[in-house]
């Protein structure tokens, strides 16, 4: 008998002992990290609306000399000359950013010692014709370097390195026939050398790296806000990055992640995570060490910010998907997709935007371009860029995603609204328990009644530990509103270690009453089917703390059975802090004096509608278009008028930039300056 006693007794001390090792490693892991989580949404600033243009030009293009499949494996160097040649000039031309004499710092993306074709490394023919290109803008005076930072080292550079293995270059990109440009008789008399960004000379490559730091700080915090970079870059007079088109940890390989090259490795190691001896492996990369904290596409934004990029091409001709690298097998490359497109354009965001869509995945979904967005790089806004050449819908594919964490999750929604702490001390059933009245119906404003303002979150992970200041044993609110594009089934991912409870439009969409693990690169506990409502949408999040990180991840996606594919955002779903609806609503609810309206005609209408109105007094009038959403989708009159009487203004069914709207009803508005507004409905059908 008191031997059963005994054994139960260790028992349960062994399972206490566990219970314990796994709160207490669950509850400390956010304080091993010394950086904040958050931020003020505000800090960023105002996100461009500037509107660009980018370049989709495919092999079997009708303007070419020689079109060619966009399935021939076999494409020649002309055609690709000549893709380049109508790609750049579709997106503006070169012309207007570089001038005679200047030095133009070409940069492509090269990783292993893999041949051109193979998908991982920038086609060697497209920075060739581009090189002709630059050169024929001034004959002889241009000053053309062809740059990269490999994170494959020669000989000379392995003593930056510890233990490598990996395949290195005997010269610089030699396997990627990039040496073969030297001696290339087209090319002969153009003014252009090959520049190792991971330093040079071989006998003291530190010598031309400069410390440099990132305008606004940086967001990689580990990095300090400072960066080593070689002197071709910081010298350049205009920087035009050549990315081959891949997928990736970070999701996708682009303008913007081929940016990583300009981090020297003789500085930052081999790989660029690794450190060097030298200074005792302190400079180097964090990307996910410091998980669940991710620096990757911080750092890539940072580098991105230096770079100063003018323009981007696009080697999109072998591609490759599920990784970076490309996987042989039998002399073939096994994830190799043939795209034979080349896309440029001036904006890098906007360009890995369009190539985002292109592979089949949702921009939104990417860190490194809505971060990027953010501190004013460029535009994630579809109705801000114009593609020009091919159709996006015809050319894009579904590649197969990274089976990393990161790459398959997508992202989570960053920008919060936050209402808490409040004690669960006493409450035996605390995610059940209103801690705010009427708690499912919650329309809150930002700044108001307890809510913070809008709070833009550093990860995936919404680190409520981190800004609640480490709290336990209470509950906390997040409040977001998402518009979603049509009524229709999504999915939602949702991970967490406790319970967690979440409305949308006041009804519970998922709960979760219990206590799991959830690892430090896993994002997703749960996945459930909802159905959503086309328009503005509440979202609300309740999440319990007792033992566990106190952090939360959720992506509204598209449904997809394939978890090669699955994981997408909903296209056109965007989430924000402050309700639309409000604020159309507060528009209606104004005084009408100043001017008088008259029914538009003809309505519903489909090719243009005529709004009449009667100015009573001279002044300011603006007169908008806004779809049921609250979102203003065209400004029609904006200008002071110094007479009355009769006036009309047409809208032809078109946005702000010129594209034609979906059938529907839309609100004019008509706005004086002194605060005056009246509003009447129209009927747009095609």
């Amino acid at each position: 008998m008191k031997s059963k006693v005994f054994f139960k007794m260790v028992i349960i001390l062994l399972l206490c002992t566990a219970w314990f090792y796994w709160d207490f490693s669950q509850a400390g892991k956010k304080l091993v990290s010394l950086y904040r989580s958050f931020k003020l949404t505000k800090e960023f600033g105002t996100v461009t609306s500037a509107t660009t243009r980018v370049a989709i030009v495919r092999s079997d293009d009708a303007a070419l000399a020689h079109p060619r499949p966009i399935d021939d494996a076999n494409i020649d160097y002309q055609t690709i000359e000549d893709m380049v040649r109508r790609a750049i000039q579709l997106a503006g031309g070169l012309d207007w950013i570089i001038e005679p004499g200047n030095m133009v710092l070409l940069k492509p993306n090269i990783v292993d010692p893999e041949p051109p074709g193979s998908g991982e490394v920038t086609d060697v023919r497209v920075i060739k014709a581009l090189i002709k290109i630059i050169d024929e803008l001034a004959p002889g005076q241009m000053k053309i370097v062809v740059g990269e930072g490999a994170p494959r080292p020669m000989d000379y550079e392995m003593k930056f390195q510890n233990n490598y293995s990996s395949p290195q270059w005997e010269k610089l990109w030699d396997k990627a026939g990039y040496q073969d440009l030297l001696i290339d008789p087209y090319l002969q008399g153009i003014n252009f050398r090959l520049s190792n960004l991971n330093g040079s000379p071989p006998e003291d490559p530190w010598q031309d790296l400069v410390l440099v730091d990132v305008p606004g700080g940086g967001e990689a915090l580990p990095q300090g806000g400072r960066y080593y970079i070689y002197k071709d870059v910081l010298n350049a007079d205009v920087y035009i990055t050549v990315p081959v088109m891949k997928i990736h940890t970070t999701c996708i390989t682009v303008a913007l992640k081929n940016q990583i090259g300009l981090a020297p490795s003789t500085r930052y190691g081999f790989s660029k995570t690794a450190g060097v001896p030298q200074d005792n492996y302190q400079t180097n990369l964090i990307h996910d060490r410091d998980k669940p904290k991710y620096w990757t596409d911080k750092e890539i934004v940072d580098l991105s910010n230096l770079a100063k990029i003018k323009f981007v091409v696009v080697d999109a001709i072998a591609c490759l998907e599920s990784q970076k690298t490309a996987e042989w097998r039998n002399g073939v490359v096994q994830n190799l997709v043939r795209m034979n497109t080349i896309v440029a354009g001036a904006d890098p965001v906007a360009i890995d935007h369009i190539c985002a869509r292109l592979m089949g995945l949702n921009p939104d979904d990417i860190e490194h371009i809505t971060l990027a967005e953010r501190v004013g790089l460029g535009t994630n806004n579809p109705d801000n860029i114009n593609i020009v050449g091919a159709d996006l819908e015809q050319t894009k594919r579904k590649f197969k995603k990274n089976s990393s964490e990161t790459a398959d999750f997508g992202q989570s929604n960053r920008e919060w609204l936050l209402n808490g702490t409040y004690s669960i001390q006493g409450i035996s059933d605390p995610i059940h328990h209103a801690f705010i009245e009427n708690e499912s119906n919650l329309a809150p404003e930002p700044g108001k009644d307890g809510w913070s303002e809008s709070i833009y979150f550093t990860d995936d992970r919404i680190d409520l530990k981190n800004y609640f200041n480490n709290p336990g044993q209470v509950v906390s609110y997040a409040f977001a509103y998402f518009n979603a594009p049509k009524d229709q089934e999504a999915e939602l991912w949702i991970g967490s270690d406790e319970a967690l409870k979440i409305y949308i439009n006041g009804e519970v969409a998922y709960l979760y009453d219990g206590t799991r693990s959830f690892p430090d690169n896993r994002f997703v506990s749960s996945k459930v089917r909802f159905q959503i409502k086309a328009g503005e949408n509440r979202l609300l999040v309740k999440s319990l703390q007792k033992y566990g990180n106190y952090d939360f991840t959720l992506n509204i996606c598209e449904p997809e059975s394939n978890p090669d594919f699955d994981g997408n955002r909903i296209w056109g779903l965007k989430f924000y802090t402050k309700s639309n609806i409000t604020s159309v609503r507060h528009l209606l609810e104004q005084p009408i004096a100043s001017f008088e309206i008259s029914p538009a005609y003809p309505n519903p209408f489909n090719s243009a509608v005529t709004i009449p109105f009667r100015l009573l007094k001279p002044g300011r009038v603006t007169i908008s278009i806004f779809n049921l959403r609250g979102q203003r989708i065209r400004k029609l009159i904006d200008k002071h008028f110094n007479d009355t009487g009769e006036k009309s203004v047409t809208w032809d069914g078109t946005d702000q930039q010129a594209n034609a709207v979906s059938s529907g009803t839309y609100l004019v508005v008509f706005h004086s300056a002194t605060g005056n507004i009246q509003t009447q409905k129209v009927v747009f059908l095609k």
